[in-house]
């Protein structure tokens, strides 16, 4: 173990080396014949704040030493956002994003300053309550408050996570809009014209692909002689990342309806090249389409028109349409199906977000939605 040391007038500030984890500012004392040590930050602070929270910490009364540490909640906040938020967390530009609005929003403003044994379950369950959110809302920031403290003692940080005693309903207080099949046709009727947005309407609501997920479909992605779209990026924001999880990757089954309808968009589209986007702009040089941009401009509007009197509707309320649908009657595809076209790493998942399920197969499912989905053609 290497040891740096800077002597204080009331103990020293050593940087101590670890093996496997990031090295760290430890203050060391003696009390009579018992040598004591606190930590007091990541070795990524500098000197100046170590030593400033040095003094902070010898101002406090006396803790067990198995529990002593100066680290503020400000501070694991930066070495979380270090370590877990960076350019390879594994994490998409989404949720890493969300992240950093929680700390910035909730957690850093009320906690922030204190020392992380100031942070109490109780508390926090209190804090929370006082929040105007909606439940989810809550349990996500305290999902990502704990995630700060389980890093913490992964590095060996501060050795307990307050947060896991804290309880937080995630149960929604209204359930979620979703679109009939007339109302999705009635939408797609009024989007007639209207392209790429027409197409893309379609392939969410067809294929129940996330946002994300069809806006970063680029032509090579898709096998026209197989049926199937292969998921290998989103496009997040204006930020291309990796797919949400590992089990969204799995291919995805497409009808002969909905081949036939990109297979008409690929002959008008500029960009038709297997590594172009299949929602380029034309503006602005083959880049990817802003999904929130075209709901607000065409879809929203389309919405009006075709009467659809339903709060909350964006493109995740199609992926939701899709699945509510495979599950219903109307389609009677199984639950274990339904999590497969939904590519959910669990039924629970699938079960306990939808509806419940019947029966039936994957490819005749997603044909049988295609098929509710598709406007009918004049009869000759």
């Amino acid at each position: 173990m290497k040891l740096r040391r800077t002597r204080e007038q009331f103990g020293s500030l050593t940087i101590e080396e670890r093996q496997t984890r990031p090295a760290v500012w430890v203050y060391r004392w003696r009390e009579g014949t018992v040598r004591r040590k606190a930590l007091i930050g990541p070795a990524s602070i500098s000197k100046t704040k170590a030593r400033m929270l040095a003094n902070e910490f010898r101002s406090r009364p006396a803790s067990p030493a198995s529990t002593l540490t100066a680290m503020t909640v400000a501070d694991l906040v930066d070495d979380y956002k270090k370590h877990e938020l960076g350019d390879d967390c594994g994490k998409t530009a989404k949720v890493a994003k969300a992240y950093r609005y929680i700390f910035a929003t909730y957690v850093i403003p009320r906690w922030g300053s204190l020392p992380l044994g100031a942070v109490k379950a109780v508390e926090v369950e209190s804090w929370l309550k006082s929040l105007m959110k909606a439940n989810g809302t809550k349990a996500k920031i305290r999902e990502v408050f704990g995630a700060v403290f389980r890093h913490g003692m992964r590095h060996d940080l501060y050795p307990a996570n307050p947060i896991a005693n804290v309880r937080q309903a995630r149960k929604r207080e209204t359930e979620p809009s979703i679109l009939e099949p007339k109302e999705f046709l009635a939408i797609l009727a009024e989007l007639k014209g209207v392209e790429p947005v027409r197409t893309a309407f379609l392939v969410a609501g067809h294929t129940g692909l996330r946002r994300g997920e069809v806006f970063g479909l680029k032509w090579g992605d898709i096998d026209f002689e197989r049926a199937e779209i292969r998921i290998r990026r989103s496009y997040v924001d204006g930020v291309v990342g990796p797919p949400k999880t590992e089990t969204s990757r799995r291919p995805v089954v497409v009808s002969d309806a909905m081949c036939e309808a990109l297979k008409d968009w690929q002959k008008q589209t500029s960009y038709k090249d297997p590594d172009d986007w299949v929602f380029a702009s034309e503006v602005s040089f083959g880049n990817p389409l802003w999904p929130g941009t075209l709901w607000q401009r065409n879809v929203r509007p389309a919405i009006d028109r075709a009467e659809v009197k339903k709060p909350k509707l964006g493109w995740h309320t199609l992926r939701r349409s899709h699945a509510s649908l495979a599950l219903s009657p109307l389609v009677g595809a199984s639950l274990r199906t339904v999590m497969e076209m939904m590519r959910h790493a669990s039924p629970q998942m699938t079960l306990g977000t939808y509806a419940q399920s019947i029966s039936g197969d994957n490819r005749e499912a997603s044909s049988r939605i295609a098929e509710l989905l598709t406007p009918k053609r004049p009869a000759a």
